[in-house]
């Protein structure tokens, strides 16, 4: 029998890339950024695209942003890229606020009078940028949320599971529930695009001086700094009934002069209680009414790991798995699960991306004129030099899958600094009070976390 080979696609406008499976076995994965060393990168992954050979079908992501006519003209896809990076002029950002916060273009549903016009439009658009070897090849396009359940569903174990889906915005939904069983996927429930904790999130990063779409992250570690109860301000949401509504302006500059008169740390830490607060009752409400009490996460939203933290936490739920990839990333492996419909649970490892053999890797060397020295033993010196104080950089075995480093392309220093915070971001010119994840023997888990149930979720998420 003839092996079915599917390429996923995401085209979007944060973190494109691609994903290769053969039949139900899951290839390789990887995202533009990786290659052009360009941080969330979006447009069409032309250079991801270059690393797989050909397949049988194309699976493609449904859109998140910006609408179909940009991808028509990428000139205006960049400019809206540029907007969120704050390189662009002043009337292209103010087009922009409007046309998002306005005209909400970018929520539109696919049964829109908007989204009927796009329909048409985006297999022509994908086969136009694609590679001239595989223009021919059968494309077939998915929902976004969709795509964002199935990276969760099929990637666990479990055949029964509740399947959570949040992000900014995503074929004008922002939020759904799924009921997972028997290799199928139903939608229970939907929040639209206009009522987006993910979208609101945003604003608030952009308002605190930060990028959106990337440094949200940045936001989330702020709020340690904070109290929220110092912002007198309602929070704009209303929740009911397994539902959110927001109540607040999406223009931009209506939300910095909203928060003007506060920190940013007390901001920060408002925003978060408040997402915390109305996500888990969300949650909450839709595992009473279902009894599903396995809950699948993905979506951006879910790159929140506190927010991850109190849904675990909650007593109605027994265990919580986030899919690897969780933001728009990795839609595209969630297009190639849709296509084979494959059994739940292969997903064996989360190093799925490019690997180098010594070859290789000793070609770089020769080319940079570093000096160098090969081990028998790597593992036992990295440890000696960590435990002399030395701050590692390691390139190890194939590429991890997702936005975590989980060893194999990471910063290693030892545990026991305070001060690292303060000194390494700075070398590494991040922000001074982000905070670097621990690697933990799995045996000495309970020694060194609180809170710890027992559940198969070896991997910082």
């Amino acid at each position: 029998m003839q092996t079915m080979r599917v390429l996923g696609i995401i085209d979007s406008q944060n973190d494109c890339g691609v994903a290769l499976m053969e039949d139900s076995k899951i290839v390789s994965a990887i995202n533009e950024e990786r290659i052009t060393r360009k941080k969330l990168v979006g447009g069409f992954p032309k250079e991801s695209i270059k690393v797989f050979t050909k397949p049988d079908i194309i699976a493609v992501s449904g859109f998140c942003t910006p609408p179909i006519f940009a991808r028509f003209f990428r000139n205006l896809q960049k400019a809206e890229y540029d907007v969120r990076k704050k390189k662009n002029t002043k009337w292209i950002k103010k087009l922009s606020d409007f046309a998002q916060g306005k005209l909400k273009i970018q929520t539109s549903k696919p049964n829109s009078w908007f989204g009927i016009l796009e329909k048409p439009l985006i297999k022509p658009v994908i086969r136009r940028d694609l590679p001239k070897n595989l223009k021919n090849t059968k494309i077939i396009v998915y929902d976004h949320h969709l795509c964002h359940a199935a990276g969760a569903y099929y990637t666990q174990e479990k055949d029964q599971v509740l399947a959570v889906t949040a992000d900014g915005c995503g074929d004008g939904v922002s939020f759904t529930i799924n009921v997972c069983k028997d290799r199928n996927i139903k939608r229970i429930h939907e929040i639209n695009a206009k009522n987006s904790h993910g979208w609101f999130y945003g604003l608030i990063t952009m308002a605190l001086g930060f990028q959106w779409h990337k440094h949200e992250g940045k936001v989330t570690g702020l709020a340690a700094r904070g109290t929220a109860s110092n912002v007198k301000i309602n929070f704009p949401f209303v929740t009911k009934n397994g539902s959110t509504y927001y109540k607040g302006s999406h223009m931009p500059n209506d939300i910095k002069k909203m928060i003007k008169h506060y920190s940013r740390e007390d901001v920060a830490a408002w925003v978060q209680k408040g997402l915390e607060n109305h996500v888990t009752r969300v949650v909450k409400y839709w595992v009473q009414k279902t009894g599903l009490r396995n809950i699948v996460l993905s979506g951006g939203l879910f790159a929140n790991v506190k927010l991850n933290e109190l849904i675990f936490e909650l007593p109605e739920v027994d265990t919580v798995y986030v899919f690897p990839h969780m933001g728009d990333g990795g839609l595209a492996l969630g297009a190639c699960l849709l296509t084979t419909r494959s059994k739940p649970g292969n997903l064996k490892t989360p190093y799925i991306g490019p690997s180098y053999n010594d070859d290789e890797i000793l070609a770089e060397l020769e080319k940079s004129g570093l000096k160098y020295k090969k081990y028998t033993n790597i593992e036992k010196t990295i440890a000696k030099l960590l435990s002399k104080g030395k701050v590692i950089a390691r390139f190890n075995g194939a590429m991890e899958y997702g936005p975590r480093a989980l060893g194999n392309r990471s910063i290693l220093y030892q545990t026991n600094d305070k001060t690292v915070n303060d000194w390494l971001n700075k070398k590494l010119e991040r922000t001074e009070f982000m905070p670097f994840p621990p690697a933990t023997l799995w045996e000495k888990r309970h020694k060194c976390y609180k809170n710890l149930k027992e559940q198969n979720t070896q991997q910082n998420t």
